[in-house]
């Protein structure tokens, strides 16, 4: 039997009449978040905990003369919404000028995007069940120590208000993550990815790699030094350190002069910062991994190029500071696609590692920090499998590394690029590849297994 959607659009529309019938501003916003949750976490080899939970909450904002507030709750009768519009009211009242408040959107146009998947939307227990016990059944055929988490959620965001804006975005997400530890504790493997359709999660196959790193890095002992190294980079770590780029593409920051981007007077756009073979996108309606159409203010999102074969194409820019530069805005982006400008040159990981005469392969990072935004300067550690690369081969685990280290030198550094994988995220949408970098830093040693 079908599962119904957590909020239909015609339940959504009512619940925005109901809060905008009590409004007395002109300006008032209301958003709407529904969201049925699952999740199965298991440790020790067994499962431990289990749950759903499904939550409505209405946001009102009310905004007059550049004064705004917002309130928020989760009861959905008229009186109660009526409610949260006469506190919002009541608040912004209070509150003090914003000066870079934008006049509210009218009537948009999104993009269709088919991102909820009614099979995932339907998962229960049993089928939870079934997910962790494939994990599981790898781990007790390889003697080794399994934990992990499968969520699922069957999500939607309404936004909407006065001036007659109304944006409605249904979709389901499901993630597997599982951790390996031989029983002495010395090694230790991980795994995960993510899709909105919870049958694309090969939870045999996941655990199974997780299960092969635990077995090949148990009792590492050979210590690396500091230094420069080429790495091979698996998509998960990429995506890892990449993530502090993304999050640095903003306009505003480079234009005042706060940013890796930028310039005397202005940015870096146009510039070739990276390896002419990158390209870095987004695309709400890829149809593999489909993202939510709107930004958080409501403002369409389009497929966008931010870096085109090496060359910066693009920054985000928010309404008020577009306005200010008299230049259209760019939202954020909300899913990211990182890939060779030429597909035929990506190159499976093992055509990586035997590309590679001496480095390290490093699965994932962890613990990552921003230590330098000028430069985008992260730190971090290598974790649940980092191993020495001799002669295109993997020839040992070694202990953990502490990296310093930014997501643009990365890009500049690439010697080889993988296929695109959609890796575990926790906000981005992100495909990614695994990436064969030179030079990159390693500061010290870790312990951590």
């Amino acid at each position: 039997m079908s599962q119904p959607s957590p909020l239909k659009p015609e339940e959504a529309r009512a619940l925005v009449k109901a809060a905008l019938a009590a409004a007395k501003f002109p300006e008032v916003g209301v958003r709407i978040s529904a969201r049925r949750a699952a999740h199965m976490r298991f440790a020790a080899g067994a499962p431990t905990t289990s749950g759903e939970a499904l939550r409505v909450e209405v946001s009102v904002t009310a905004t007059r003369d550049g004064r705004s507030a917002t309130v928020s709750g989760t009861d959905r009768d008229p009186a109660a919404l009526a409610q949260l519009v006469r506190e919002a009211e009541a608040l912004a009242a209070l509150a003090p000028v914003d000066p870079e408040t934008e006049p509210p959107l009218g009537p948009q146009t999104y993009a269709r995007v088919a991102a909820r998947d009614p099979k995932t939307a339907e998962v229960g227990p049993e089928g939870r069940t079934e997910v962790v016990a494939r994990a599981l059944k790898v781990a007790r055929e390889a003697k080794l120590v399994a934990s992990g988490l499968v969520e699922h959620d069957d999500a939607v965001t309404v936004l909407a208000n006065r001036a007659g804006l109304f944006a409605y975005h249904a979709s389901t997400s499901a993630s597997l993550t599982t951790t390996m530890r031989t029983p002495d504790g010395t090694g230790s493997g991980w795994a995960g990815a993510s899709s909105f359709r919870l049958a694309d999660l090969d939870a045999t196959a996941l655990a199974r790699r997780a299960a092969d790193k635990a077995t090949m890095s148990a009792g590492a002992a050979e210590v690396l030094g500091p230094g420069a190294y080429t790495v091979v980079l698996e998509a998960q770590a990429v995506a890892d350190l990449l993530s502090f780029l993304v999050f640095s593409l903003g306009a505003r920051a480079a234009d005042e002069g706060r940013s890796f981007f930028s310039r005397p007077g202005g940015n870096a756009i146009g510039e070739a910062l990276f390896d002419p073979r990158i390209v870095l996108r987004s695309d709400p309606a890829d149809p593999n991994n489909p993202s939510t159409p709107f930004a958080p203010d409501g403002l369409p999102l389009a497929p966008i190029r931010w870096i085109d074969r090496g060359v910066l194409k693009a920054l985000s820019s928010s309404r008020f500071w577009a306005s200010k530069q008299n230049k259209p805005p760019v939202p954020g982006p909300r899913s990211i696609f990182l890939e060779a400008a030429d597909p035929a040159q990506a190159k499976d990981l093992v055509e990586l590692v035997r590309g590679v005469e001496r480095g390290v392969l490093v699965t994932r990072l962890w613990y990552n920090r921003m230590l330098e935004p000028r430069q985008i300067l992260a730190t971090g550690l290598t974790r649940d499998g980092t191993f020495k690369i001799e002669g295109g081969k993997i020839a040992g685990p070694i202990k953990n590394l502490r990296y310093n280290e930014s997501p643009a030198a990365m890009l500049k550094n690439v010697v080889a690029i993988g296929r695109p994988e959609r890796v575990a995220g926790d906000g981005l949408v992100s495909v990614v590849p695994p990436l064969v970098v030179r030079d990159f830093h390693f500061a010290s040693v870790s312990d951590a297994v």
